[in-house]
């Protein structure tokens, strides 16, 4: 989700179509990891005991990019009624946030704090699983079905993203914002071959909102093609003849991003308590039986 877009991307964007009510179906698929937030008392009881960390691995927000305007922080991860809750709030005050990067002291201005998760470090590949690790720090599951049931939050410049990160490989298996809209994207970049990316953006039809009620956003990745699906509906299928992806166990990753160009104004709540919160159902991966 987070790599600066190149001028490679191709951009789509469909209406539903006959193939596109191909049904996703489970009956090859053996459940093989599930996380629904039912069993954890409070959110520091998830931070011992589940498999999910509150921060990225090394800086507090996404340095590479550019547009991104937040810092995030566990305290905006919540545990209501079974559901994991990621909230954008609007900073009282801008931070200073410094870093540095291939040996530069730099820094960004963040106007907001929001919330996130991906897998701990220690999450392992399961080689039972046909997951092998391909470099230090690898984790999470090689190929499979991954899904995310989830409700947008909504407003302008909320960005929130389930997505998939394996060395030069980025699965987005959904990134939104606009109610009624979301998108997908692969990117792919190397030491040995230009950077590429390939979008598609889905527009529901009809008054269809997506902040109203939960959303199934699916991913299959295999060694052939990823496919992705909205409501278990195949939305479309990129072959790796035509964008690569590094075969390796995947971090999983969800966030409620905020863009710099976001108008709290027209966020959800009282005007002095405008916030975006991304709500998590469930997080499922599957392997081929």
């Amino acid at each position: 989700m987070k790599k600066l877009l190149a001028l490679f991307i191709l951009l789509q964007t469909v209406q539903p179509s006959a193939q596109a009510q191909k049904p996703l179906r489970y009956r090859d698929w053996q459940l093989v990891f599930l996380d629904d937030f039912d069993t954890y008392r409070d959110i520091a009881d998830m931070e011992a005991r589940s498999p999910w960390q509150f921060t990225p691995d090394n800086y507090r927000t996404l340095v590479g990019n550019k547009i991104e305007d937040e810092y995030y922080d566990r305290r905006n991860a919540e545990l209501h009624d079974g559901n994991l809750h990621l909230t954008a709030r609007p900073l009282a005050d801008p931070m200073e946030y410094r870093y540095s990067i291939d040996g530069r002291d730099t820094m960004k201005l963040l106007h907001y704090e929001s919330g996130w998760i991906n897998l701990k470090p220690t999450f392992r590949p399961n080689p039972a699983l046909g997951d092998t690790a391909r470099w230090d720090g690898n984790r999470g599951f090689q190929y499979g079905l991954f899904e995310i049931r989830c409700k947008l939050g909504g407003g302008l410049g909320t960005w929130p993203a389930f997505w998939l990160s394996s060395g030069p490989t980025e699965i987005d298996i959904f990134e939104g914002g606009d109610p009624r809209e979301v998108s997908n994207n692969i990117h792919f970049s190397s030491s040995t071959e230009p950077y590429r990316a390939k979008e598609f953006h889905y527009r529901y039809p009809g008054s269809t909102d997506l902040t109203q009620g939960f959303h199934t956003f699916s991913v299959i990745w295999t060694a052939e093609a990823v496919s992705y699906y909205l409501d278990r509906k195949w939305l479309r299928t990129v072959p790796a003849t035509e964008i690569p992806t590094y075969a390796a166990p995947t971090d999983i990753i969800a966030n409620q991003a905020v863009t710099n160009y976001a108008t709290p104004g027209l966020w959800p709540g009282l005007p002095d308590q405008r916030q975006s919160t991304l709500v998590i159902d469930y997080i499922k991966v599957y392997k081929l039986r």
